[in-house]
């Protein structure tokens, strides 16, 4: 769990507070000497920083990121030794007008690689923000490097990129903030961020219609729902026929206590072998149960960013392990580099990914390849020994392959699929896993872990492929219809192959993505926020589901209405 600890500098007589100060001394080592190369590298591999107020960021005792601060009496500010007066006088001291007096410069906002994607940076700028206003402090100055100037920027900082200064290999803008609009512009992220910090750790989903319709189902009909990726149309009829008729048997039968026929049902359909097939109630169950016993607190583990945050929830939450990210840039379309992946995983211990991704929408033909590349050992030892591969929206794809048939030969490949979003069957909860481990892994999952109703209808819908793929091919026309008009909205939207899509809001509006999804949410509209799921998303990233062609046209008319209302 987070913890947040203030200190100043000189230090006081604390021995925790010395270990935290050691933490950060080598993390900005780690950072500005050998990532940023901005200085020398020095062979204590430590680089004191001068700031005087720091708020650090513990993760069950390790430093996650810190942020430092310089009070107004303790100018000149940093700033002053990397850009003249005048350009200054131009930029950050124009917005600070006359109350230099009561001006803090953020000397310096830094995130352990293991922990970036993780909201850190918006939790640490959030407490110092508090900490300002509480000095009646009334204007914020910083310089920030090129590379995460969208990441400031999505923190409320205005960044005066038209004025950069090279120091090192790295390139620095001058930056400020207003700490009370920030406040204000933010509310709804900071309460939610608050919210989070009170609810231990959860991960953070969709499902917020919830909140609005309870259980009142007339209410829920004049929703439209397109946080979560449900999908939008039916169960087989099959399914829903055998729920029909056994309907008051569902409610009074406990089901077969290790899913034995559903088990041989994924392993016909799927062509692999039933002692490698585990079920359980959803993907989360088995992310859950399976996860913990594979890793451990040394463990190091690679996953992509962005991608579906349970997983880094878990590895940091649950178990406590070392998460790096692979960080898949906008700027290339948030595809994979076959190369730079395979390099990397093999020094990891393990690597989770998630084809076709999400929130991306971006499918990696590859990936079959780069699992082979990790696991080949001709020339070189790997280190990785589990390859998770979650395919939860593979089957939305008529010529994708999927990695079942590769975990006969491939010891270390874990496939899961979740059939809530290609099935229709997110309500009863059902998933399965493929993979040699399974039957070790199997006795970890309770017995009766996915109910009647559950087992019934998963049956059904792995029996009837010919259904699923007609409904595969309308999300497909809609998916394209609605980026179409979005993009007439001026939206920058991503190809999709799933039924969802990833966009940005239009430059030209004021609407940041969290002001979007509320005011989106009066009108009855749910769409999901995507700036905290992934280290790379602005504060302008926006997650549609695809729905029905009538949802769809209310969403477009929805997403006129609230831009209309801030242009």
């Amino acid at each position: 769990m987070a913890e947040f600890l203030h200190f100043d500098y000189p230090l006081p007589n604390d021995e925790e507070v010395e270990h935290i100060w050691d933490d950060i001394s080598r993390l900005r080592h780690e950072v500005y000497a050998t990532e940023l190369q901005q200085y020398d590298a020095n062979s204590e591999q430590k680089i004191e920083d001068p700031g005087r107020h720091f708020i650090a960021c513990l993760e069950d005792g390790v430093l996650a990121g810190y942020i430092s601060l310089n009070p107004p009496q303790e100018k000149p500010f940093r700033i002053t030794t990397y850009f003249s007066k005048e350009t200054l006088e131009q930029t950050v001291y124009a917005e600070c007008s006359h109350r230099l007096n009561s001006t803090f410069e953020v000397r310096a906002l830094t995130v352990n690689p293991i922990f970036r994607g993780q909201n850190i940076s918006f939790r640490l700028m959030r407490y110092a923000l508090e900490f300002i206003l509480e000095r009646d402090g009334t204007d914020i100055v910083a310089m920030g490097h090129s590379g995460v100037a969208d990441l400031y920027r999505k923190n409320g900082m205005t960044v005066f990129d038209e004025h950069g200064v090279l120091h090192g290999e790295t390139l620095y803008y001058p930056m400020y903030l207003n700490p009370l609009t920030v406040m204000k512009e933010h509310a709804q992220r900071i309460d939610d961020d608050i919210a989070a910090e009170e609810e231990d750790d959860v991960c953070y989903h969709g499902g917020k219609s919830w909140d609005t319709s309870k259980f009142d189902f007339k209410v829920r009909d004049s929703l439209v729902v397109a946080d979560v990726l449900d999908s939008p149309f039916p169960p087989c009829p099959e399914a829903l026929e055998v729920l029909r008729e056994q309907l008051e048997r569902c409610c009074q039968e406990s089901p077969p206590t290790q899913c034995e026929e559903l088990i041989e049902t994924v392993a016909h359909v799927r062509g692999v072998n039933a002692k490698h097939v585990a079920v359980s109630s959803g993907s989360s169950s088995l992310m859950f149960s399976f996860l913990p016993q594979l890793l451990n607190q040394d463990s190091n583990v690679l996953v992509l960013s962005p991608m579906y945050g349970e997983y880094s929830h878990i590895l940091t939450h649950v178990i406590g392990c070392h998460m790096t990210n692979f960080v898949l840039e906008q700027d290339d379309g948030f595809r994979i580099n076959a190369d730079d992946l395979v390099e990397q995983s093999r020094l990891h211990d393990a690597v989770i990914f998630v084809n076709p991704n999400s929130p991306t929408g971006v499918y990696c033909e590859e990936m079959s390849d780069i699992v082979r590349r990790i696991q080949d050992e001709s020339e070189s030892p790997t280190r990785c020994k589990m390859i998770w591969v979650d395919e939860t929206y593979i089957d939305y794809m008529p010529d994708a392959q999927s990695l079942e048939p590769m975990v006969e030969t491939t010891p270390s490949l874990i496939v899961c699929k979740s059939m809530s979003k290609c099935y229709a069957l997110s309500g009863l909860r059902v998933a399965y896993a493929v993979g040699q481990k399974m039957t070790e892994l199997r006795r970890f999952i309770p017995p009766w872990a996915v109910s009647l109703p559950g087992q019934l209808a998963a049956v059904a819908a792995l029996r009837n492929p010919v259904y699923y793929r007609q409904q595969y091919d309308i999300i497909h026309q809609q998916r394209e219809e609605l980026s179409r008009l979005l993009q007439e909205e001026m939206f920058t939207v991503l190809p999709g192959v799933a039924n969802f899509i990833l966009t940005f809001l239009p430059e030209q509006t004021h609407h940041t993505s969290s002001s979007f999804i509320e005011a989106c949410k009066e009108k009855g509209v749910f769409i999901r926020d995507a700036q905290n799921m992934g280290v790379t998303l602005t504060n302008k990233a926006v997650r549609f589901a695809i729905r029905s062609q009538k949802e769809n046209a209310r969403i477009l008319q929805c997403v006129k209405e609230v831009l209309s209302e801030n242009y």
